[in-house]
């Protein structure tokens, strides 16, 4: 179905890392200025699309828990698959996660801008900052 639709002439197309956004007002904001999540890495791999031919390969194809390489070949299709020119990685403050940003940023042949936080809300001005100069750059 989502390949018969017309595909949305978006400036930047960017995929989404880690977990769900804290932020309340994360996509309205990125589609503000003119940007559009087209992958969600998160919410996808709990969705479980694929429909393998058990519970167990499923699992299997479910990369987020286990080691950052499967992560990074998921992602990195995504990417390739969707025409995405960039991609935000959302990190929880103080998550053993963080740690795989550097690998992300290596192996990933787009550039990455990392953003955490920790309290839900809005984003802040520092945040909107960040997010305006990355989507600029990518322009």
């Amino acid at each position: 179905e989502a390949e018969s639709r017309d595909r949305r002439r978006e400036t930047v197309l960017l995929g989404y890392a880690g977990v769900p956004p804290i932020f309340s007002d994360f996509y309205e904001f990125v589609e503000s200025l003119g940007a559009r999540v087209v992958f969600n890495e998160m919410q996808r791999q709990f969705a479980m699309l694929g429909l393998e031919r058990d519970i167990v390969d499923q699992y299997q194809k479910y990369t987020y828990p286990y080691r950052v390489w499967g992560r990074i070949e998921d992602i990195a299709r995504a990417v390739r698959q969707r025409g995405i020119v960039g991609v935000i990685h959302y990190v929880q403050s103080f998550c053993f996660r963080q740690m795989e940003d550097v690998i992300l940023r290596e192996e990933l042949d787009v550039p990455v801008l990392t953003l955490e936080g920790d309290l839900p809300g809005p984003l802040d001005a520092r945040t909107q900052t960040r997010l305006e100069s990355f989507v600029e750059m990518l322009c």
